[in-house]
């Protein structure tokens, strides 16, 4: 009986730290927080606009690669190294 009621309470203590943020707010995080812009934020800005920007170049770049030199086969993936069909490598 005494594991039921240890477990049933740390279940009640789990619940309730995962769901306290949701019913009081959580800490605001960052600049926010502090009001205060630092040279790590810039930095972590200009990384994450740098990651968007090779995101979106790959997304909208044409393929290199449509079909096969050897066989033909129509290559499906952007990121194929080698034909699905025949495994010659591709250009």
């Amino acid at each position: 009986m005494i594991p039921l009621v240890i477990g049933a309470a740390l279940a009640v203590v789990a619940l309730g730290y995962v769901l306290y943020p949701i019913f009081f707010g959580g800490r605001p995080e960052g600049p926010a927080a502090t009001g205060v812009v630092d040279d790590a934020t810039i930095v972590d800005a200009t990384v994450d606009e740098e990651i968007e920007a090779a995101v979106r170049a790959y997304r909208s770049g044409e393929q290199k690669n449509d079909r096969c030199a050897a066989c033909g086969t129509p290559v499906v993936a952007r990121d194929a190294r080698y034909c699905s069909t025949c495994g010659n490598r591709l250009a």
